[in-house]
């Protein structure tokens, strides 16, 4: 468990460095645990079906992020500040418009049911599948059990473009963006408002604790926050994500504030400058990928995104090139995430930011 001052400590951090983007003597650094990306490691016991139901999810089935993760870690001294959110396994927003939540003991996956984009209007959304209360009812239960040292988050909440990709699969979604553009626009309408609905939900439950909220990305930040998903467009041209997309996210900006951000990949980040025209948007969350670009190919993209905004950088691969990334990057407005494969203990963190800054 962290300290009060510990706490502190980060939190002053994270206003300052992070998001004052004021000079500090250096950035945020978080150790993560690398097994809290991969939730269906939180399972308690063997499941017998194929399909999860929303009576299925609770504390004798799964553990919580903060007893998997955060109980007991090997680093405390990091930045990366504990959190709790509804089982992250579960694809909320998509089994919330309908798709059934398929189960294997690798993972949870949605299940697409939408046979064509024509059919897409007559889905209800949210479905009458009671899967909005269970995640309601999760987080409230969550609440009103935390621990001094955790924050409540938001699930991943993945934006329209993911979650209308899972209701129709994924080769069928890629062929309506281009026979279909107008009814896939429609549909993400629909779906962006019930993702609102879902966040409204979620900050109505959960208040803020020691002057702000918490996320799964371990910040602090001092109102409301969210990290927007939308990983399909990975694989799209910036052209589809300006024509379709971005107004629907510029929305969910102006609806929840200043403290809103952008998930990305390396494998797929080509509309970045886009996502970074979003009015009010507070910065991008990169994720380093072993199949993209090596880190030290994207430090003018990383600059660009600093000199422009915020950065979380979460270095789930090229950490061998990081020392000479950062003698390129402004540690203002920087966020540093690095698995607990390459950092083991207190003592390695210690020597790591005293070897940087």
């Amino acid at each position: 468990m962290k300290t009060p001052s510990q706490l502190a400590e980060s939190i002053r951090r994270f206003q300052e460095g992070f998001w004052a983007k004021r000079s500090s003597e250096r950035p945020c650094v978080g150790v993560v645990n690398e097994g809290v990306f991969l939730p269906i490691n939180y399972i308690r016991r063997a499941f017998a079906r194929a399909e999860v139901m929303p009576q299925d999810v609770g504390a004798d089935l799964v553990m919580t992020d903060y007893e998997f993760g955060f109980a007991e870690r090997a680093v405390s001294c990091d930045d990366f500040l504990p959190f709790s959110a509804p089982w992250r396994g579960v694809p909320w927003v998509e089994a919330c418009c309908g798709c059934p939540v398929r189960y294997s003991p690798a993972s949870l996956a949605p299940g697409h049911f939408v046979g064509s984009a024509a059919d897409l209007a007559g889905v209800p959304i949210p479905a009458g599948n009671e899967w909005f209360e269970c995640m309601k009812r999760q987080t409230a239960l969550l609440a009103g059990s935390c621990p001094a040292d955790c924050w409540i988050s938001p699930s991943i909440l993945r934006g329209p473009s993911d979650v209308i990709a899972a209701m129709r699969g994924l080769t069928e979604f890629y062929c309506d963006l281009h026979d279909h553009p107008d009814l896939i626009a429609q549909a993400a309408a629909r779906v962006n408002r019930l993702l609102i609905q879902a966040l409204d939900m979620h900050f109505g439950i959960v208040q803020p604790k020691l002057g702000g909220y918490g996320h799964i990305y371990g910040y602090w930040a001092p109102g409301k926050t969210l990290v927007i998903q939308e990983d399909v467009l990975g694989m799209c041209s910036p052209g589809t994500y300006r024509d379709i997309f971005m107004e629907h996210n510029a929305r969910l900006v102006e609806h929840l504030g200043p403290h809103v951000l952008f998930h990305l990949h390396t494998t797929g980040c080509a509309h970045y400058k886009d996502v970074l025209a979003i009015p009010g948007i507070a910065g991008v969350e990169i994720t380093v990928e072993a199949n993209g670009p090596p880190l030290l190919e994207m430090v003018s993209v990383l600059r660009e995104v600093l000199e422009k905004s915020r950065l979380i950088l979460f270095v789930d691969h090229g950490f061998e090139q990081l020392t000479r990334v950062l003698r390129h990057l402004p540690r203002q407005g920087l966020y540093l995430v690095i698995p607990d494969r390459y950092i083991r203990s207190d003592d390695d963190f210690r020597h790591f930011t005293a070897a940087h800054w």
